[in-house]
């Protein structure tokens, strides 16, 4: 018991809140995952290019581990609020990785570039399409 309390008072936990917790991030594990597969679906029926579906599914948990990661820096634990941001970030992630990728796709499909070719490709084509991404050049 709490020490503080006078004598006779007594606590109790009258809303605990971990299963809560426990089902939303399992059901954010859940839908990260369903999410990934979809979209290596649709970039391998779209584009035939099974590695650009992989970077596209990479930003996902790479974007969410980040954004943990900033959370637990800043001393803000993850609750429902926080949890439900993160499941809405998600889409607009995947939104953001394709539109890069696609654009990227139909800029360098069937060239052979050197890597430094490749990366002023990368940043004519998100200048392109920064609009969409909400980025700046």
């Amino acid at each position: 018991m709490v020490s503080s309390l006078p004598d006779g008072v007594e606590m109790k936990v009258t809303y605990y809140r971990s299963g809560v917790i426990i089902r939303a991030i399992e059901n954010l594990s859940y839908k990260l995952l369903e999410e990934s597969i979809v979209v290596i679906l649709v970039i391998g029926a779209f584009l035939l290019h099974l590695r650009s579906s992989l970077v596209i599914v990479l930003t996902l948990p790479l974007g969410i581990l980040a954004a943990l990661l900033v959370m637990k820096l800043q001393g803000v634990n993850a609750n429902i609020m926080s949890l439900g941001g993160i499941a809405i970030a998600i889409g607009a992630m995947v939104d953001a990785a394709i539109v890069m990728i696609e654009a990227m796709h139909r800029k360098v499909e069937g060239l052979k570039l050197t890597p430094r070719e490749r990366r002023r490709i990368v940043g004519e084509r998100s200048c392109e399409v920064r609009p969409a991404l909400s980025i700046r050049c």
